[in-house]
């Protein structure tokens, strides 16, 4: 028989959010990992139950259980250690149940920037598809039409000769179009993804703070030497991400180094003026735990309301104006292919 290893098995988020929602319904219930996972391993739940087995063998080997559970996915390593590690300081499942929460956000988001693409991509083609296809039977039309009666009236067959020797300007100018519309969007929706997801790197960290400072083994007094606080800083920043963890650790080191001075901590830039505030609070002992745990909470919900805000106005915005944008350039040119020629014969009459 061949034992499964965490370290092969990878979970897609869906499954990786069911099995994240089974262990906090074994904690919650007092029920142990062994005896939870044991249930959950069964071979008619497929993939999920074979990363149930495979995480219960590796405990059994003596594997941290975070470490186990962690190795099933990639992307959300950090969250989900941190997670697992906080729940067993505390008792609490929260931290569990904001892993789930934050890997649910980010397959929204990415739905949802497929979605906003979708549509306009599809009036980028249709629009390139008309101008191609339906010009030269307009002109075809018009030739059929004999709005200008000479010898030197082109026919219908010269018209279909002429647009199959320009047949690769033709596609060329179809894929130019869609290729230009599709980068213009693809840079606008990007632009505000980066923008969003500031707000949201934020949120992240302001939730996870005031988490562990209501967990009764952290930094809830934070104490004179304060290597708890720093701990603290330290999870809530892997949870966001490599470049938060760097841009806090100089604080973390000086905070866990015992220094007091606020000027001195090292707070990155990039923190907020209310975060540097909550943080010098803690470092200084001017508010408890759940006080400043209470503030950072308030500020999680407003950077996640700032980030839904500025990802659904461009997300319904943007893809709008493309649309509109080209549905008249299309109809000008189209309008503007009907009506030249028959000016023109009015001008002639006219003359």
């Amino acid at each position: 028989m061949t034992v499964t290893n965490s370290r092969t098995i990878k979970l897609d988020n869906e499954s990786l959010v069911m099995l994240l929602d089974e262990v906090a319904a074994m904690v919650a219930s007092g029920q142990s990992f062994a005896d939870g996972l044991q249930a959950l391993g069964d071979d008619s739940m497929g993939r999920l139950g074979q990363a149930a087995n495979a995480v219960r063998a590796d405990i059994r080997q003596g594997k941290s259980a975070s470490e186990s559970i962690a190795a099933l996915s990639t992307t959300y390593r950090a969250p989900i250690t941190a997670a697992i590690d906080v729940m067993a300081c505390s008792g609490s499942t929260e931290p569990i149940h904001e892993a789930v929460r934050l890997i649910r956000e980010d397959n929204d988001a990415k739905h949802q920037l497929i979605l906003a693409s979708i549509n306009p991509i599809l009036n980028v083609v249709v629009s390139a598809a008309i101008l191609f296809f339906v010009m030269p039977w307009i002109v075809v039309s018009l030739s059929e039409a004999e709005l200008i009666k000479s010898a030197f009236s082109p026919s219908i067959r010269e018209i279909t000769q002429s647009f199959a020797q320009n047949f690769a300007l033709a596609t060329f100018a179809a894929v130019s179009i869609v290729a230009t519309f599709s980068l213009i969007l693809y840079w606008g929706i990007s632009r505000t993804s980066r923008t969003a997801s500031g707000y949201r790197n934020r949120a992240t960290l302001c939730r996870w703070l005031a988490m562990q400072l209501k967990s009764p083994n952290a930094a809830g007094s934070a104490n004179a030497a304060g290597r708890d606080l720093g701990t603290v800083i330290e999870t809530a920043a892997k949870v966001v991400g490599p470049q938060c963890l760097d841009s806090w650790a100089e604080a973390i080191t000086n905070i866990r180094g015992g220094m007091r001075a606020v000027d001195s901590l090292g707070i990155p830039d990039s923190a907020s003026g209310p975060v540097r505030q909550c943080v010098a609070d803690l470092v200084m002992s001017r508010r408890d735990g759940d006080s400043v745990a209470f503030d950072l909470r308030r500020l999680a919900d407003l950077y996640s309301q700032k980030s839904c805000q500025l990802r659904k106005r461009w997300l319904q915005s943007l893809p709008k104006w493309v649309s509109w944008l080209l549905m008249i350039i299309m109809i000008a040119i189209l309008m503007r292919a009907i009506t030249v020629p028959i000016i023109d014969v009015v001008g002639g009459m006219l003359r």
